[in-house]
């Protein structure tokens, strides 16, 4: 009984294996009318350029609005500052201001004290403004990419491509027809 039971084991697994390997070959078979159908029809393919979407979406066009505002009065104040350092480097450099060289002296540090001031109020300034760049326009590269996605799905695509593409030809380029589907979903935000 125990002999019985070793032989038929392992002819069970072979005729397991060769059923499941005929299924694997018949597959092909089976599927090739759906490829064929698929090939009849012809492979659509889009190009998308990336970074000229995100350039002139409606929304990056109002995040860097935003950030404009944003940073607008900081921008000011560095200037009014700038414009001082270059009042009192003139008023300095002109021998006829008639400074006693005591004042002349504590004009120096002052001018220097607002230098090194205006750097690292340039310099905060700048990291400031590019985390919120950041922070901003990946907000916007995600929506242009979702917009791709659902444009490609809408439009039955097979493949859409961007970076790394050497040659497209134009009519494959779907980057405006993307571009006026960011601006619907934009809606009325875009125009204030």
């Amino acid at each position: 009984m125990a002999s019985l039971c070793r032989t038929t084991l392992p002819t069970s697994r072979q005729t397991l294996l060769r059923a499941g390997f005929v299924a694997m070959l018949a597959l092909p078979t089976l599927l090739a009318p759906t490829f064929a159908a698929r090939a009849e029809e012809g492979s659509r393919i889009g190009f998308v350029d990336i970074p000229y979407l995100i350039d002139r979406a409606p929304q990056a066009v109002e995040a860097e609005r935003r950030l404009e505002t944003e940073f607008a009065p900081r921008q000011t104040e560095l200037e009014l500052q700038r414009a001082e350092l270059a009042e009192r480097t003139a008023r300095l450099a002109d021998p006829d201001s008639g400074l006693s060289d005591s004042e002349r002296e504590l004009l120096d540090r002052e001018r220097r004290a607002l230098e090194r001031r205006i750097e690292r109020s340039e310099l905060d300034f700048r990291e400031e403004l590019n985390i919120r760049k950041n922070d901003e326009f990946r907000t916007v590269r995600v929506l242009v990419l979702e917009a791709i996605a659902g444009f490609g799905k809408q439009q039955d695509y097979d493949l859409i491509v961007s970076d790394g593409v050497l040659f497209a030809n134009p009519r494959i380029d779907v980057t405006e027809r993307i571009l006026e589907s960011l601006r619907e979903d934009a809606g009325p935000r875009s125009s204030n």
